[in-house]
């Protein structure tokens, strides 16, 4: 038996002004569906499961829908809808149910809900887990950790995919310090256990930006084949960034072994969270096969009791602005590239590697790909000319940003 709603539904509730809204709408809700069972789902997300082709959302012409279009920007130039009041009927298994999801406005910010209504109370309860479930598995996906809650981004999976210790330039020692101190940590659980040690390690990566830390971090994760999560923010309108931690550790714990990567992690521990981030590192809580990967650009921002105690952080690796001969490494690995081309002598190549002291290895990615642009343009001069031209531009913009920074 197909479920219908008033049309006004939503409208009339609000219309209504309830204290409590929800409660308003799950009373609403039971009195309209009297033979099915009404489970309150807030954080259920249901198009995603629609995505992994696990259930069809088939979306209901009443009550009324509210879809707000937006633009997905130049990288997905097509219209996408925001949800805001809507009625779907979800074919499940060999089930069918109904989900209600509203939205209004609080004296905070906002507050979304969902209802899933289902013919027993078992069916709601094992869609909700089987959703609940599924996207929370990152997969062939990264969990990121955002707005208070995990969501799965294969966007994200797909630059560690194709990421590679091959194409880091970096003292190869190190290289193969990190790889190797990783791997053999997940393939040493046994040794860990007799030993009576804590099976879990730590490493925050530390330099300037633009000199690598991503990059190692992706190519790390891509090696180490194991579930990643990634903490992108620790703010909420409602909950303290204590909350949130609690949050974050608690999945990573339910996926060991897996990788859990805090980038740019002066800017997510402050005073205020200090205290519960270490105790979730190195409390009384369960961190076997937990890799916690950090990175910062900013370490005299970071607590010494964080950052120079052992048991939070095993590993300290630092990248620094390339070296001359790293900035000729990465140059004629460029050189390499471009060669079917661009006419790129060595001899630039060397020269460039001489007047590039102080850039970062994105400066002498903006200096070549700004180069083949303007070649690109107008290649009536050498690559070479055109490579020294953007040198003498980009020295100038860094010699005025450092001028402005050292003027506040």
């Amino acid at each position: 038996m197909k479920l219908t709603l008033p049309y006004n539904f939503l409208a009339e509730i609000f219309d209504s002004n309830p204290s409590n809204p929800a409660m308003a709408i799950e009373h609403a809700l039971v009195a309209n569906a009297s033979e099915y069972v009404v489970v309150g789902a807030q954080s259920l997300d249901h198009e995603q499961c629609e995505q992994l082709q696990l259930c069809k959302a088939v979306l209901q012409e009443q009550p009324r829908p509210i879809l707000t279009r937006y633009w997905g920007g130049e990288e997905a130039d097509r219209l996408f809808d925001q949800i805001e009041q809507a009625f779907w009927q979800i074919h499940w298994r060999n089930a069918t149910l109904y989900l209600l999801e509203a939205s209004w406005s609080t004296a905070c910010g906002g507050e979304h809900r969902k209802w899933v209504i289902a013919e027993t109370r078992r069916t709601a309860d094992e869609f909700i887990l089987d959703v609940e479930r599924q996207t929370n598995d990152p997969g062939e996906a990264i969990l990121v950790f955002r707005d208070g809650y995990w969501t799965r981004s294969s966007q994200l999976y797909q630059p560690v995919q194709r990421s590679s210790f091959d194409d880091l330039i970096l003292d190869d020692s190190v290289k193969t310090a990190i790889r190797t101190d990783f791997q053999q940590f997940l393939d040493a659980q046994k040794e860990y256990s007799d030993l009576g040690l804590a099976w879990r390690r730590g490493a925050l990566l530390i330099g300037p930006p633009g000199n690598g830390k991503t990059h190692c971090v992706r190519a790390l994760v891509k090696e180490l084949a194991v579930a990643c999560l990634y903490v992108q923010s620790l703010q909420h309108q409602y909950y303290e960034s204590e909350q949130l931690l609690q949050r974050v550790f608690k999945r990573a714990r339910e996926l060991r072994p897996c990788v859990l990567i805090f980038e740019d992690l002066d800017a997510l521990v402050d005073e205020k969270n200090q205290s519960f981030f270490l105790n979730q590192l190195d409390g009384f809580e369960k961190n076997d096969g937990l890799v916690v990967l950090a990175t910062t650009n900013h370490p005299e921002r970071i607590d010494s009791a964080i950052i120079d105690r052992p048991s939070r952080f095993d590993r300290k690796y630092h990248f620094e602005l390339p070296q001359q001969d790293r900035r000729r490494a990465f140059l004629s690995a460029w050189q390499h590239r471009l060669s079917s081309k661009v006419a790129w002598t060595a001899e630039s190549v060397e020269a460039l590697s001489q007047l590039t002291d102080g850039y970062s290895f994105a400066y002498l990615k903006e200096l070549v790909v700004s180069s083949l642009l303007a070649w690109m343009a107008d290649s009536s001069e050498p690559f070479d000319c055109r490579l020294m031209d953007q040198q003498k531009l980009l020295s100038t913009q860094m010699r005025t940003v450092e001028a402005s920074v050292a003027s506040e």
